[in-house]
């Protein structure tokens, strides 16, 4: 009989964000995670807001029905030996650790063990998260589903039948944030240039940005479809288009997909 619910190895943004979406959803009590944090300071703050904390993570992974490892992918090498060596009943492992394969953690911790690959965006921590599931052999379609109403709590979810898929997707949606945050910073400079406030250019383009994803999503037309309804013959918004097109944007966009899968491969060895 293990002691808690959920347990958190690696207490930082997003494995707090989890754990904090588990909480709002009402899956589970704060009393009824323990969260592993190295830094005393924020297991002292994890605490004072009613979660069982502690500084010795093969505890969370001994004591836990469900272990969410939320540490760095470089850090793996270093605890799942560690792990594979604890004894007593298997937690369900959730691993959010881009690369990081079934058959590495399995090679630590046993091929028996009920692994599901989680690959969230950083979106998650406002509710509004895009996150990919996969599972492996040991794992049931139960836990699988189990995890995913966990995470569609949190944003939508798309389950994927192979492993290799949650590289191909990373640029969609693990990176895709930093692509737009990256095109947001450039309109908003691009505004200043023409005598417009950071503050109301963000607005403006954030509502946007917002309006067109329902737009997309809602509007029953195709991206392709879409640009053309705002491309006006003779107007404005084609010339823009123009330039974007001579400047080879789709092409840049997918030799920097490629480069992103690449890395998720790289990483997995």
């Amino acid at each position: 009989m293990k002691t808690y619910r959920f347990g958190v190895l690696g207490a930082g943004n997003m494995g707090m964000a989890i754990a904090e979406g588990a909480v709002r959803a009402g899956l589970l009590t704060r009393d009824q995670a323990l969260l592993f944090n190295r830094s005393e300071d924020k297991r002292a703050a994890n605490a004072a807001r009613g979660y069982a904390v502690t500084g010795n993570y093969t505890e969370v992974y001994t004591a836990c029905e469900t272990v969410l490892l939320a540490v760095k992918p470089q850090n793996f090498d270093e605890i799942l030996p560690v792990l594979g060596k604890c004894e007593g009943e298997k937690p369900l492992v959730v691993s959010i650790a881009a690369g990081v394969t079934f058959e590495k953690i399995e090679r630590a911790l046993g091929a028996d063990t009920a692994v599901i690959r989680v690959m969230p965006n950083t979106p998650l921590m406002l509710g509004e998260g895009a996150t990919e599931l996969v599972k492996n052999a040991a794992a049931t379609d139960a836990q699988l589903a189990q995890i995913r109403a966990l995470f569609d709590t949190m944003g939508v979810t798309v389950v994927f039948d192979r492993e290799d898929m949650l590289n191909e997707v990373i640029p969609y949606a693990g990176s895709a944030p930093a692509y737009i945050y990256a095109f947001a910073d450039a309109m908003v400079k691009s505004a200043a240039a023409h005598g417009i406030g950071q503050e109301d250019a963000l607005k403006l383009f954030c509502q946007t940005m917002i309006g067109s994803a329902k737009m997309l999503l809602e509007g029953g037309k195709t991206p392709a479809e879409l640009i053309r309804a705002v491309c006006s013959p003779g107007g404005t918004t084609i010339e823009a288009m123009k330039v974007l097109e001579a400047c080879g944007l789709a092409d840049m966009l997918a030799q920097a997909n490629d480069k992103c899968i690449a890395r998720a491969y790289e990483l997995g060895k």
